[in-house]
């Protein structure tokens, strides 16, 4: 299910989110290639790792883990380069971030 459903939920949360820490973790996180699940399919590098192969029982098989639809290489660099381009800005926020930094 998450093969086929991962890269679509990124995708729409990146598009559809009015919250700036949301789609700055979606952004700073990048698209996805592979699945990844911290909960179901935890790894030893992070959180944010992604899995690439996967056993399925079934037919006793390793099967690729790559996302439906997801972009590899400059495709994916690309669509990352254009999500960015309409990252929120708050000015408020980030004015008040500016004053902090400069303390």
């Amino acid at each position: 299910m998450l093969l086929k459903s991962q890269w679509t939920k990124y995708k729409e949360s990146l598009s559809t989110t009015t919250c700036k820490a949301e789609q700055r973790r979606l952004l700073d996180k990048g698209p996805p290639v592979n699945v990844s699940d911290k909960n179901a399919l935890p790894c030893p590098a992070g959180a944010h790792a992604e899995v690439h192969i996967l056993w399925y029982m079934s037919d006793g098989k390793e099967h690729s883990a790559k996302l439906e639809g997801s972009l590899e290489g400059e495709e994916r660099v690309r669509y990352w380069d254009e999500q960015k381009a309409f990252y929120i800005v708050d000015e408020k926020e980030d004015e008040e971030e500016g004053k902090e930094a400069k303390k």
